[in-house]
């Protein structure tokens, strides 16, 4: 039955990792600003693992119209000691860590079952962490969402990662990334890429033709501008602390940057909003003018309470939400190359860019000290991402995609000839 746009309404089974509640990462917030449309266009079935003390969270999921299929599993936190253990044990794996890390022999039973049971009309893989729960089932047309270049990142921080021992490491993992995420592409009918540079690098490093990118979106309805707010002198910083590009773009800004601001500004402060937070970050708060959050219930206070949003990010990937928030709340933003990476902004006009300490520590004091400047800043972002990339807007551009995948791609996928490859699950478990 055709939904009221006319379109056809499509069966989907969307594999994700975790419930999207609460929205504090922004893997979760993409998924949700695309999912709360697409729920109410289609019936969307919603598979994933449930962690301890999730249950009460249900409910949200629920209300946004999926019908939710979660499966008890646990990730150990970063820097654990499990976490740490099952690091080592990766070593004589010939997949990347972050794969095995996430696999789940029960969630792949789940999703066996549900295609088995039910007709669905597409199947969407969100990470190609999440791909090994479904390469070499019977699946009807699949999408694989990909949220950055995941090579690309393991790149970067070898690159960037102190100590030889580390670099090596670093560069290990990024090798393994890079021949499976490769690998991915032939299992999968289409690609979705977060912005049309990350489409161009799978294109140019793995060769595939079956990828489209969409925008990045913004809730534009939760994030609202509150210049009354707004505390002379205060900069923050917004983004998950257990990600390892905030903690070394962190690191980076507390050691190079923020000495030069707090020299010239002494009345400066400097607020990082993000949940779990390492110790080397919580120790950060330590240092003049710094304050560290850790979690917080709504993240909007703390941006209407910034004079001066940054980015000052060295390593990531795919498109950064946060800077789409803080501008969608009319923040100024400064914001390194890698920060503000495949975002269609303008520096100079949406935010201020800068990849040196001395330019970003200039630019800080700048919007500082001149508010006309930072207020028409602000005032520009945000009515640029208000009429461009509101989640509905965007969840439409998803949504045709899936259409024509639906539309076109093979009517089964035992249609496709079987691939024998190291990608597909051994029936022994991995340990998360």
């Amino acid at each position: 039955m055709p939904d009221s746009s006319g379109q056809p309404r499509l069966k989907i089974l969307f594999l994700h990792k975790q419930i999207l509640f609460p929205r504090d990462t922004g893997g979760k917030i993409r998924v949700l600003n695309l999912l709360k449309h697409l729920a109410r266009w289609h019936d969307v079935t919603y598979v994933c693992n449930l962690r301890r003390g999730e249950e009460a969270l249900l409910p949200q999921m629920e209300a946004l119209g999926l019908k939710v299929e979660a499966v008890p599993g646990e990730a150990s936190p970063h820097g654990s000691p499990r976490f740490l253990a099952s690091a080592v044990a990766n070593l004589a794996s010939s997949r990347p860590y972050a794969i095995d890390r996430n696999y789940d022999p029960a969630l792949r039973r789940r999703i066996e079952a549900l295609v088995a049971r039910e007709r669905f009309d597409l199947v969407i893989c969100d990470t190609v962490q999440m791909a090994r729960h479904t390469i070499g089932l019977d699946l009807p047309p699949t999408i694989l969402f990909q949220h950055n270049v995941e090579a690309q990142i393991l790149q970067r921080h070898a690159e960037v990662s102190r100590g030889a021992a580390m670099r090596a490491y670093m560069f290990n993992q990024y090798r393994r990334m890079a021949a499976f995420e490769g690998g991915c592409g032939r299992h999968f009918d289409h690609v979705i890429a977060v912005s049309r540079q990350d489409a161009d690098i799978f294109r140019d490093r793995y060769g595939w033709q079956h990828v489209d990118p969409i925008d990045t979106a913004v809730d534009t309805d939760f994030f609202q501008p509150d210049p009354a707010r707004e505390r002379e002198g205060q900069v923050m910083f917004l983004g998950s602390m257990d990600w390892l590009p905030n903690q070394d773009g962190m690191r980076w800004f507390c050691d190079e940057v923020w000495p030069r601001v707090i020299a010239r500004r002494p009345d400066a402060r400097f607020r990082i909003v993000g949940r779990n937070p390492p110790p080397a970050i919580q120790a950060l708060a330590q240092r003049p003018g710094i304050e560290v959050t850790g979690s917080v219930p709504d993240v909007r206070p703390h941006l209407a309470d910034a004079a001066v949003v940054v980015v000052p990010l060295l390593v990531g990937g795919g498109t950064r939400l946060k800077i789409y928030e803080a501008m969608a709340m009319a923040r100024a933003t400064v914001s390194t190359t890698i920060g503000a990476e495949g975002l269609p902004v303008e520096p100079g006009t949406h935010f201020l860019q800068a990849d040196t300490p001395e330019r970003f520590a200039d630019d800080i004091l700048r919007l500082l000290d001149d508010a006309p400047l930072r207020h028409r800043i602000g005032d520009a972002a945000d009515a640029f991402v208000r009429a461009h990339y509101s989640s509905e807007t965007i969840a439409r551009q998803f949504e045709a995609i899936c259409l024509g995948v639906a539309a076109r791609a093979p009517g089964h996928a035992a249609a496709r000839p079987a691939r024998a490859s190291t990608l597909i699950p051994s029936s022994e478990p991995v340990k998360p």
